[in-house]
């Protein structure tokens, strides 16, 4: 008498864990699987600006100041048999393909390479600073020959260690594989760049 209310009371529980596991595994959503359980494609590349298509600058407010974010949408597909909430599943794939955010370097049309030879040739007279939109200090530039010399010198140093930027807040356009300054990351977005071509 006794085994027969053990092993139904036993059949019931695991009843219950089996629903209770298939609805855990419905209510997750694709942004917020971890790394091994999707794959994103690389990806595509814009070659006006050098960065991924669809780059974005997404302004937010952080302790009363603006700031900004900039992120390019790439295209992402789980490992087959994870469910996922907002994602389209593929036969093919037995998967999901859902789209996530990957950071980006916003940019406004400013190239490095014009700025760097800008300030290289037409520093003392303060060109470059008025093609990256620092009008007044390129004004004081003009009047005070680079501000001796020494202006010039400076701002060459800071144009080259990319610390000198547009006065809008962008990034200047580089080539995809040039003369970054990259900050050493570790997270699933820095596996995907564009495979260069040789």
């Amino acid at each position: 008498m006794l085994f027969p209310i053990l092993s139904s009371f036993l059949i019931i529980n695991l009843f219950d864990l089996s629903i209770a596991k298939k609805q855990k595994q419905i209510n997750i959503k694709c942004a917020d699987l971890r790394v091994g359980q999707y794959r994103c494609q690389h990806p595509k590349i814009d070659e006006k600006t050098q960065e991924p298509v669809g780059c974005e600058r997404h302004p937010f407010l952080l302790n009363g100041e603006e700031e900004y974010i900039d992120t390019a949408p790439i295209s992402c597909y789980t490992a087959p048999k994870i469910i996922c909430q907002g994602g389209i599943y593929n036969e093919t794939l037995d998967g999901y393909i859902f789209e996530r955010r990957k950071s980006c370097r916003w940019t406004n049309g400013k190239y490095y390479r014009t700025t760097l030879i800008l300030s290289l040739f037409l520093g003392i007279f303060g060109i470059d600073r008025i093609y990256l939109g620092y009008y007044v200090s390129g004004l004081l530039k003009l009047f005070t020959c680079g501000f001796m010399f020494v202006g010039t010198l400076v701002d060459f140093l800071l144009i080259a260690l990319q610390v000198l930027t547009p006065a809008d807040g962008s990034h200047y356009i580089v080539d995809y594989y040039g003369p970054r300054i990259l900050w050493t990351e570790f997270n699933e977005n820095r596996t995907y760049l564009k495979p260069q071509n040789y």
